[in-house]
């Protein structure tokens, strides 16, 4: 069975993007315990049984603006040529968070995917009491040309994150005092919904980095997206993280199953 024969099975293509876009949001994060300029690389490998591809590019930049006590994230996600035969994927976040806090001022995600385009945008706003409003918009254009718009407004009370600034926070964990199969739970917003994020602390680990293998000692966890606090159905499968055990906590591999096989994002360059 050919690559391209194992991209094709059953929905694989829908779960093949959303894994991509985890793994992607997953390296968007800041310098441990302080946030600072930062450039990194990742590449997205699909790999099942003895196949094993290059699925995609992940380009993200931070810069810090120290006087004004926020810091900017852009992130780039493409698909490579022979994933663009089945599903093309580019991709780009971007979002204005709060130095002291992590948490976002503003979020924006532009996805060209499979022939079709979408823009989610959201604004926040928070008060004394730790209440959180955002404000939203989707617009979307299908394969056909038919476009649609669309506004919500969202509430959540405590920390409340987005797709980009949830993994910033995840790198300012104290996982050191975390015991092993310990959770952390936030409110994650999209365009169009709540959700909750929870990571989990799955202990320490060596992982192998670099071109000549260097073993790295990691802190693993893990994290589930569940589309609200009443039925925790999960709207993903639970994707896995490597990030070095050093104040930088640079995450340096992701890991995301398949129906068929799994995408493994591992950094390549910083």
């Amino acid at each position: 069975m050919s690559f391209i024969d194992v991209m094709k099975i059953n929905d694989v293509m829908k779960k093949f993007l959303l894994v991509i876009c985890l793994s992607v949001v997953a390296v968007l994060s800041s310098s441990g315990q302080k946030v600072s300029d930062e450039t990194l690389t990742y590449n997205v490998m699909f790999k099942w049984g003895f196949i094993e591809k290059e699925a995609g590019v992940i380009r993200l930049n931070t810069e810090v603006n120290k006087d004004e006590g926020y810091f900017t994230s852009v992130m780039t996600g493409a698909s490579t040529s022979i994933a663009d035969k089945i599903y093309s994927v580019r991709d780009t976040l971007s979002g204005k968070m709060m130095l002291e806090s992590l948490e976002p001022v503003y979020y924006e995600k532009i996805a060209h995917e499979g022939g079709e385009f979408s823009r989610d945008v959201i604004h926040y706003t928070r008060d004394s009491a730790g209440s959180v409003l955002a404000k939203t918009l989707r617009e979307k254009t299908d394969k056909k040309g038919n476009s649609s718009k669309g506004e919500k407004l969202l509430t959540a009370t405590g920390i409340t994150l987005d797709m980009l600034s949830a993994f910033y926070y995840m790198r300012h964990i104290d996982y050191q005092s975390m015991s092993v199969g310990e959770s952390v739970v936030f409110n994650i917003f999209s365009a169009r919904h709540k959700e909750l994020l929870r990571i989990t602390y799955l202990g320490t680990e060596d992982v192998k980095t670099g071109k000549n293998g260097e073993l790295v000692p990691t802190y693993h966890i893990s994290f589930t997206f569940t589309y609200d606090d009443k039925n925790k159905e999960q709207s993903s499968d639970p994707i896995e993280a490597w990030m070095s055990q050093n104040e930088e906590r640079t995450p340096l591999q992701i890991v995301g199953k398949l129906p068929v096989g799994k995408i493994r994002c591992r950094l390549v360059s910083e």
